[in-house]
């Protein structure tokens, strides 16, 4: 595998993102706009993707269930770890949860179906594992797990979140919702053509291809160059839980199932991924330290780019 399949996909990102900061810095943006661009995304495009993914997984590959379980298990380790570290540093409750977000969540659908799409081109075996995996094993837990992380450790303007609160508020939320009314549109197999259907999901598909765009303005209107040093600690520990031990604690349990050379690259590929840039949206929506979010998911996007090859050249 050439580092030249996989530099591109993440070249782009970056210099998307420079360039927003690029374009704030020209006063064309403020980085108070963060804040819309980032309900934008928790209200209508994450919502419209979740749906509109989901609604179409008619024929899930159950195969990998274990895979996904392997994958939610993961990122809950990491949590805790990063939990604990963040504990031992005495971080105060809106960084502690940015720790914890981009710790634990890849950038799975965002960066990794390109990625897989270079690596294993016109396969529709390995883009649709890497679907699977990315919407049931990251997605998931993100949108679930990751959404009560980042409002119970943001907590608004509270100094405490029950999580009795927390579970309430995720409840109630367009991402919550998106996600079961989804999963029944899909598993009951209710009709996707029409003439009627298709112009619905259409409108849908187009409000969901935004998502990306406006993730990216979300983190460029907040994201500071400056003071990268005083955050060293916390990025080699996002770096080192992401990139490193997150493939790792998915691979060992992998290595039991009967899986092909392609479809344990597919999912190293996936688990390796650099932090979820849904990250920062989350923690600029619910109240926790985006800012941080913002310079952890950049260092580590920046990082993956030697640190995939090193785990697919170790454990692939």
């Amino acid at each position: 595998m050439s580092s030249l399949s996989v530099a591109p996909s993440i070249l782009i990102l970056i210099a998307l993102i420079s360039l927003i900061v690029w374009v704030r810095k020209i006063g064309l943006l403020k980085p108070a706009n963060g804040a819309l661009f980032a309900q934008i995304v928790t209200h209508f495009t994450l919502p419209a993707t979740i749906f509109y993914a989901l609604s179409h997984a008619q024929n899930l590959q159950w195969d990998y269930a274990l895979v996904v379980l392997f994958i939610l298990g993961t990122e809950i380790i990491l949590l805790a770890l990063a939990w604990w570290i963040g504990r031992r540093l005495q971080l105060p409750k809106p960084q502690l949860g940015s720790l914890m977000l981009v710790s634990a969540f890849g950038s799975s659908a965002l960066l990794g179906y390109a990625i897989v799409e270079q690596m294993f081109p016109a396969d529709l075996n390995a883009i649709s594992e890497a679907i699977f995996i990315s919407e049931l094993g990251v997605g998931v837990g993100l949108f679930t797990i990751g959404t009560l992380v980042a409002i119970y450790f943001g907590g608004q303007t509270q100094s405490k979140t029950p999580l009795t609160q927390s579970l309430l508020t995720f409840t109630k939320s367009p991402i919550f919702i998106s996600i079961v009314t989804g999963m029944l549109y899909g598993q009951l197999q209710l009709p996707l053509d029409g003439i009627f259907f298709k112009e619905i999901f259409s409108a849908i598909n187009l409000i969901a291809q935004a998502n990306t765009f406006f993730v990216v303005l979300t983190i460029g209107a907040m994201l500071e160059f400056s003071g990268f040093k005083h955050i060293l600690m916390l990025a080699i520990v996002a770096v080192i839980l992401k990139l490193i031990i997150s493939p790792i604690l998915v691979w060992l349990p992998a290595l039991t199932l009967p899986l092909q050379q392609w479809q344990m690259e597919v999912i190293l590929l996936e688990s390796a991924m650099p932090s979820a840039m849904l990250s920062v949206v989350l923690a600029k929506r619910y109240g926790c330290d985006a800012h941080l979010a913002s310079r952890l998911v950049y260092i580590t996007t920046l990082a993956s780019a030697i640190s995939i090859l090193f785990i697919l050249d170790i454990l692939g």
